[in-house]
């Protein structure tokens, strides 16, 4: 059994379902840099192209990518992030991951220099070389499949932490950009039913809170930067299907009136879901810590240090060990 204990998250033909459609058909509803993520918008005059080109700057200033960078992006889409490091950060190599086998194509043909691109499951992931800088975006969604208990999640999200770490040179960046569970219950009718055909459209994707993400990098890496811009993706969203509406009968030619309208809805539903913060959209900055350890013994912590004597040092020792 490999290190990753079975968790890898969803399945090549999971991705393939959502991904693998229609290069056309995403490019009419995302633009035409194929950003298929919340921008980061700035005012009211703010332009989508302008705000997805934000987002990546801001990603990349985070991670601290600049000329000679070796960077590693996980759920690289169709690329533009790896174009935006060579062409103005000048970086030495990108290597992108992803499991869309269509986005992989799409990348290859761009024909960018000292980018390599491959169709891998981060489980699977083996680096020549130790990377300055990784990024995730939005890709930690499918990290997880529906009905895993929370414990479990954690293992599974520990396990890709775990990973990073180590293939990370010592003062290099992890930043993740990811959809989490925001106030989750109650929702009324519509939201479950829009929710449940987003299930369908994305397939084994389960969303993570931001407390298991903390608990899963805890002893890991140190998380130095948070910050949380749901009503960027709902505006984002808006976006989107304005330009899917724009061009809705080109879209029926390319996917069919179904899937198309499966789509549209699930956006619909989704920027309700974004502007009143049932979901949210997390940006996190992670530095790896010098010496890796196991996750903190809490009970220890609220149980001992909250008493009027100090505990020993034993006692507040950090152990490997599951969580």
């Amino acid at each position: 059994m490999s290190r990753t204990n079975g968790y890898r998250g969803v399945s090549r033909a999971a991705a393939a379902k959502h991904y693998d459609v229609s290069d056309d058909f995403f490019r009419i509803w995302l633009g035409p840099s194929l950003a298929y993520a919340s921008a980061l918008w700035d005012g009211e005059d703010d332009t989508l192209e302008k705000a997805q080109l934000r987002k990546t700057d801001y990603l990349l200033g985070q991670a601290g990518v600049r000329q000679g960078s070796r960077v590693l992006d996980v759920g690289c889409g169709y690329g533009g992030e790896m174009q935006r490091m060579v062409a103005d950060y000048d970086v030495e190599s990108v290597m992108g991951i992803t499991l869309s086998k269509a986005a992989v194509a799409w990348t290859r043909n761009l024909a960018i220099p000292r980018v390599d691109v491959r169709c891998e499951n981060w489980a699977d992931h083996r680096p020549a070389h130790p990377y300055d800088a990784i990024l995730c975006v939005e890709a930690m969604e499918h990290f997880a499949r529906p009905g895993m208990s929370g414990r479990a999640k954690v293992r599974g999200y520990r396990e890709f932490f775990t990973r990073a770490r180590e293939w990370l040179a010592p003062e290099g960046r992890l930043v993740v950009q990811t959809i989490t569970w925001g106030h989750r219950f109650p929702m009324d009718l519509d939201l479950l039913r829009g929710l449940y055909l987003a299930s369908q459209v994305y397939p084994e994707c389960n969303p993570s809170y931001l407390g298991e993400l903390q608990a899963a990098s805890d002893g890991l890496f140190d998380l130095v930067a948070v910050r949380n811009d749901f009503d960027h993706y709902g505006r984002t969203l808006q976006c989107w299907l304005a330009n899917l509406e724009s061009d809705y009968d080109r879209a029926v030619e390319l996917v069919g009136r179904r899937r198309t309208d499966d789509f549209r809805t699930c956006m619909t539903t989704a920027v309700r879901v974004f502007q009143e913060g049932w979901f949210y959209l997390h940006r996190l900055t992670f530095r790896p810590v010098p010496r890796p350890v196991g996750p903190a013994r809490r009970f220890l912590v609220n149980n001992v240090i909250g008493r009027d004597s100090l505990p020993t040092p034993k006692l507040l020792q950090r152990r490997p060990g599951a969580i």
